[in-house]
């Protein structure tokens, strides 16, 4: 849980020398991130029916082994293409270790310990959280991007001879049958979609494989549907997403998880090129998410019982969209406490809304249910976290370009399509300009990036105001 949580900030910091190193557009740091995201979403389910069916000790260990084994194929890659490759590995590594982590938690802890248990687990993905941004700023700067994924392998040459000797191996008895159907389908629908999504602003949004990729994407999910529908044993019963609460739930677990990936696609590279903060610095800023999800994680217990469910969903969207939209300050001169209120405050309301967003979920379906609620629970995270990566990039990408063409009118046609892949190639661009005009034009790259970015961090506040008018009107059977 460390190491996940540990992961989901320190690839971020590493981003602009990913893109230096290897030469990588804003769609391939895209695909960076959503590589992992897209596997770890689509084999979410079919890791948790593996260790089920062929035992949790086995296949949770099986993945960390492949997840370091991977890990290293990230450190070792030598192109933006090898290392999206590896990172696909990765996901489909974690979505064999986190299911069945749980369920290994609730075999070996007793109902009477399994609290206690579970907030050792807590208070150690927060420590990770708040480890993750300094330790990849330090890793980045003092060994290279490559470090931040040979973390990992420590961790899990650690972890498996130690699963080996004290973990328990348990299995679900009667499990039904895989349904690999379902698997399948879910995978070319989320990749088809996040595709289209990405490489629009490149390829054009009529590109014949752009239309052709997401129309598939689009097909997929609804044979998706109507499949899982029909199936006595489905991967995933989406008939429990017709439930007010359950509805509000996940879509309130979507939209958190939406705008905080694209805001944590952003942030790292605007304090490092915008505001010229070394990697340590970015990561040092990037720590209060961290320690807010730990006061906010102590607290929400308190606030769900004290306002309910739809004062504290209603009211903890709006809030956590005014502090992301803190970010639409952001200028070459803000000041840093700007952004360290703001990372507290998102950490904080990210703790407050999503436990109780997963209890409503969990009290609507009740236990017979509860492996649905889970579901749900973690398809609502990570479909969110590769939406967000892919939504949010998109729009800084497409704003991004066209702020290049008309700040950079003056170059070539061809340096301004160079200029337009990323920030780093449009810096090599105007390097060869004379000292005067080489000054002036990293300035406007500096603030077509500052546009760009600003108009992703809205789209991030959008997506949560939209959230909280949705999840207020579903749950407003919610008196309390």
């Amino acid at each position: 849980m460390f190491i996940s949580a540990v992961d989901m900030t320190v690839v971020n910091v590493a981003l602009p020398d990913i893109s230096e190193d290897l030469n990588a557009g804003v769609g391939e740091l895209q695909w960076v991130l959503d590589g992992f995201l897209v596997a770890l979403a689509g084999l979410l389910l079919v890791g948790s029916g593996l260790a089920d069916r062929f035992g949790r000790k086995r296949v949770f260990l099986s993945g960390m082994a492949a997840f370091g084994a991977a890990s290293v194929l990230c450190a070792l890659s030598p192109s933006p293409e090898a290392l999206i490759g590896a990172r696909v590995l990765m996901g489909a590594a974690a979505a064999c270790v986190l299911p069945p982590a749980l369920s290994l938690i609730a075999v070996m802890f007793p109902p009477e310990e399994r609290a206690q248990a579970l907030g050792v687990w807590a208070a150690v993905a927060g420590a990770g959280l708040v480890l993750g941004p300094v330790l990849g700023g330090v890793l980045v700067q003092e060994v290279g991007w490559e470090a931040v994924f040979l973390i990992n392998v420590p961790v899990a040459l650690v972890v498996v001879p130690a699963g080996l000797a004290v973990l328990p191996e348990s299995t679900r008895p009667g499990s039904p049958p895989l349904d690999l159907l379902g698997a399948s389908l879910s995978i070319v629908s989320l990749v088809g979609v996040v595709f289209a999504l990405i490489e629009g602003p490149d390829a054009g949004w009529t590109s014949p494989q752009v239309i052709a990729s997401g129309l598939i994407g689009l097909l997929a999910g609804v044979v998706f549907v109507r499949s899982e529908l029909r199936r006595r044993h489905p991967l995933f019963d989406v008939g429990v997403l017709g439930q007010p609460a359950v509805a509000a739930g996940a879509i309130t677990i979507l939209s958190v998880y939406i705008a905080f990936l694209g805001t944590m696609f952003l942030l790292p590279q605007y304090l490092q090129y915008v505001h010229d903060r070394s990697v340590v610095a970015t990561g040092l800023l990037l720590t209060p998410l961290g320690v807010g999800a730990a006061i906010g994680g102590r607290y929400n217990g308190r606030v769900f019982a004290a306002l309910g469910a739809r004062r504290t969903i209603g009211g903890g969207l709006l809030a956590l969209a005014a502090s992301t939209a803190l970010f639409l300050l952001l200028a070459r001169t803000t000041s840093v406490a700007v952004v360290l209120v703001a990372t507290a405050l998102i950490g904080t309301l990210i703790a407050l809304v999503v436990a109780p967003a997963t209890a409503v979920i969990m009290n609507d379906l009740g236990d017979d249910k509860a492996g649905d609620g889970g579901a749900v629970n973690q398809l609502a995270r990570q479909v969110g976290g590769a939406l967000g990566v892919a939504i949010v990039g998109t729009v800084f990408a497409g704003v991004y370009g066209n702020q290049i063409d008309e700040k950079l009118a003056r170059l070539s046609g061809s340096q301004r399509d160079r200029a337009a892949e990323s920030i780093e190639e449009a810096r090599d661009v105007v390097d060869v300009a004379s000292q005067p005009l080489r000054d002036q034009l990293i300035v406007r790259v500096d603030d077509a990036f500052d546009i760009a970015a600003r108009i992703g961090f809205g789209v991030c506040v959008g997506v949560l105001l939209l959230a909280a008018a949705v999840a207020v009107a579903a749950l407003a059977s919610d008196r309390s």
